[in-house]
């Protein structure tokens, strides 16, 4: 499991001057996903297909702008006590995993070519239940925090001993890595207004999906795709935005794991 080069889209100039840059963000709002008991995760899908324009005949959605003070997707990995800058794709053993002040906190012993590093994985507990992995269980973990001199990116991606995705996380990033978050997919549609080099930046509308079951979410909004009877992928989106200035034109921060609800 490794990471991939980032697909920045190239503009021929700044979308904006700094002085006329937003930080704005659209609502959001989420449907129900179908709980069909037994759903299977599927294969891995390239979801790297250019986004698609809404309908600009009518409103656009309420979710455009509205949103949920529940979200939370911000995360942290701390080695060796350091919450520092960092790229990592190493195999892990879980130490312990505990609740504290509504985060769930993952300790791992990683093998770095033979050198034992201290991880310490930091995520928003899910009202939808606890984390689907204990003490004792072998993970891969990767990990990015990376210095862009004017903003900068986290990657993070948690698999179990069979592949299963566990965590996929962005905070945030010019756009998201299919095969970090496969075998979820997701759709972009720019629903809440056109696209402009120097407009206001508006929520993609982002439409997931797993199996049979989808799930559609804004900026600011959160939902549940169900696995099977015993867990789900609890997904926090804090932001999807397009019309971003003025480093990038389409901003992801968002948080996917999976947790137990039985």
């Amino acid at each position: 499991m490794t990471f991939h080069g980032l697909n920045f889209r190239v503009v021929a100039a700044l979308c904006c001057g700094v002085l006329a840059c937003s930080t704005s963000k659209g609502g959001s709002s989420e449907t129900t996903p179908q709980e069909t008991e037994g759903a299977t995760e599927g294969e891995p899908t390239d979801t790297g297909d250019e986004p698609t324009a809404g309908d600009t005949d009518g409103e656009p959605p309420a979710a455009c702008e509205e949103s949920d003070p529940a979200v939370s997707a911000e995360f942290e990995v701390e080695i060796d006590g350091a919450a520092s800058y960092h790229e990592i794709d190493l195999p892990c053993t879980v130490d312990e995993v505990v609740t504290e002040a509504g985060k769930a906190i993952t300790r791992l012993t990683c093998d770095e070519g033979g050198t034992s590093r201290a991880v310490v994985l930091s995520l928003p507990a899910a009202p939808e239940g606890d984390v689907a992995w204990a003490a004792g269980d072998s993970v891969q973990l990767a990990s990015r925090s990376e210095d862009l001199d004017v903003t900068s990116e986290k990657e993070l991606e948690l698999r179990g001993a069979d592949d299963a995705l566990l965590v996929a996380g962005f905070w945030p990033i010019p756009t998201v890595n299919a095969k970090v978050i496969a075998p979820i997919t997701i759709g972009l549609t720019m629903a809440c207004g056109p696209e402009e080099l120097q407009g206001t930046p508006r929520s993609f509308q982002l439409d997931f999906t797993l199996a049979e079951q989808s799930l559609t979410l804004f900026s600011g909004h959160r939902g549940e795709l169900v696995i099977d009877a015993a867990e789900s992928f609890a997904i926090d989106v804090d932001t999807a935005i397009y019309n971003d200035c003025c480093h990038w034109t389409e901003s992801f921060s968002m948080l996917i794991r999976r947790v137990k609800t039985a």
